[in-house]
């Protein structure tokens, strides 16, 4: 096979070569309106009417050494309109929006005394005995990378996807999807991307599901009516509510059938939506089921209540907090003005498809000592401490981009059980900015409210600002409290929030405090 290669080269070559006087090269070396300038002319034997052929360069990858190889697609063909001695011009209609500077320009010189090419005769030789054979997969990438000399950019890419569709487990298939992206990128800058409109190239046949399952991949299966039409063809689909498509190449399976499938995390109430875009061998692409305006619609059930509890991606977490607030810290007076609190929590939630957005569970624990502004502790006045342990059942009943939520709360602190609760609300996402204010009352420790605007600033970045008043931990005297955090959720599964704060309950008696958190979702 080798030496047949080689034999084929020589011919080319010796073809070439007897032809190479009949053959000027050259370059557009300007682009104005619908005309384009090349530099050749009558010095070089180019004439009014002589044949342009119009080309550009490309550098890809040969799909099995990944070296570099120099290759050209066709852009078009003109006529010189007008040669001058060193400068040829030609109009060349809306081709020209095809056509930049420096893309090769090849012109035809007609010449009747060239004698007709011989080819010579080379005798046929045995194949060498000892020579390696061809592995089949590696023959199959050459021929289809051989096919492609001379193709336009829409061809090549289509002769790489029919390949793909029908060798999809090659050894070779990750290097061509890189080249397909590589040619796709190149035919973005010679034109606008193409995008699937109303035309219809060809037809499939498909018996669409009615109804699917959630959570799971729905197959499909089109059977083509006219195999040799079709090159490749691209699965587009969406949950309902999404605005943009994915896709996937479909696979090639005894030439009339197409197999793909529906990924599982798309298959999402209220529906799926699908269409098929067929590509031809010459390169054009079209409908051929659907629409991107009309696509097939399968509807997908709602999922049985006890599903919505489980663990769905970015919707099941669990978040470990902590937080210190000192009352005292700039308290220059003397004697002993200790005023602080220490709290933690462990919340474990789960965000749902309807009006309840979110249930949860978690545990608690808060002490603290001190409440007053101007008391100094001493043996006649003890320091006065109070403590809470406590559970917790939380919902939040809304959507998004607004909710009402609460706590109920029960637990024992030093007196015996007592019970507490917990309101909210909140205007806006929780990841954009909002708006979200709150109140708290737990048994023996004292209520606390928060008003917090929080914002987005950067990509993975949460900004929150909130005001608030408090009597804990002991019921006290009323203090005022400003806080600060920052949030960072541009891990995957795993979000971090650092918060600082100034409280006090006077001029005289304020302190910093200090909290972070740690959330893990999945």
């Amino acid at each position: 096979m080798i030496r047949a290669w080689l034999v084929a080269a020589t011919l080319a070559i010796a073809v070439d070569a007897a032809h190479a006087d009949d053959i000027i090269k050259g370059a557009v070396v300007k682009v104005d309106h619908q005309e384009i300038y090349v530099n050749f002319g009558d010095a070089q034997g180019v004439n009014d009417g002589a044949a342009l052929r119009i080309k550009r360069t490309v550098r890809l990858r040969h799909p099995v050494t990944r070296g570099a190889v120099v290759d050209w697609v066709p852009v078009g063909s003109a006529t010189v309109t007008q040669s001058g001695n060193r400068l040829s011009r030609a109009v060349v209609g809306e081709l020209i929006s095809a056509i930049k500077v420096g893309d090769v320009v090849e012109a035809l010189i007609e010449s009747a005394d060239a004698p007709a090419p011989t080819v010579p005769t080379t005798p046929t030789q045995p194949s060498e005995p000892g020579a390696p054979p061809v592995e089949p997969a590696t023959a199959a990438v050459l021929a289809a990378f051989t096919a492609q000399t001379g193709m336009s950019l829409d061809a090549r890419i289509a002769a790489w996807e029919q390949y793909l569709s029908t060798h999809g487990s090659s050894p070779f298939a990750p290097a061509i999807r890189q080249d397909i992206e590589t040619l796709q990128g190149l035919r973005e800058q010679m034109r606008p991307p193409a995008v699937a409109g109303e035309e219809r190239v060809d037809a499939v046949e498909h018996i669409a599901p009615v109804e699917a399952e959630p959570g799971n991949a729905i197959p499909v299966v089109f059977v083509v009516a006219r195999p040799e039409r079709v090159a490749s063809a691209y699965l587009h689909y969406r949950t309902r509510d999404q605005r943009t498509f994915a896709r996937t190449l479909l696979v090639r399976e005894h030439d009339i059938y197409l197999r793909g499938a529906v990924p599982a995390d798309v298959v999402r109430t209220p529906g799926v939506d699908y269409f098929v875009e067929l590509s031809t061998p010459d390169g054009r692409s079209g409908l051929a089921l659907g629409s991107p305006v009309e696509p097939v619609r399968v509807t997908v059930k709602p999922p049985p209540l006890v599903d919505r509890f489980g663990g769905v991606v970015g919707r099941s977490s669990v978040t470990i907090a902590a937080e210190y607030l000192s009352f005292g810290t700039f308290d220059k007076r003397t004697g002993n003005r200790r005023d602080d609190i220490a709290s933690a929590t462990v919340d474990v939630g789960y965000q749902l498809d309807t009006i309840v957005q979110r249930i949860g569970v978690g545990y608690g624990a808060i002490a603290g000592a001190g409440g007053l502004e101007d008391q100094a502790w001493d043996d006649m006045t003890p320091l006065p401490e109070a403590g809470f342990h406590y559970g917790y059942a939380d919902v939040e009943l809304g959507e998004q981009r607004g909710i009402l939520g609460g706590k109920l709360i029960a637990g024992v602190g030093k007196t015996g059980f007592g019970m507490g609760v917990e309101m909210r609300g909140r205007i806006g996402r929780r990841d954009g900015t909002n708006l979200k204010v709150s109140g708290i009352n737990l048994p023996e420790i004292g209520w606390a409210t928060d008003v917090r605007f929080g914002t987005r600033p950067a990509g993975d970045l949460l900004i929150g600002i909130s005001v608030g008043a408090t009597d804990q931990p002991n019921r006290g005297d009323v203090a005022a409290k400003l806080a600060t955090e920052l949030e960072y959720i541009g891990w995957q599964h795993v979000s971090v929030l650092l918060r600082g704060s100034w409280q006090g309950r006077s001029t005289k008696h304020g302190g910093a405090g200090a909290g972070a958190a740690l959330g893990f979702s999945w």
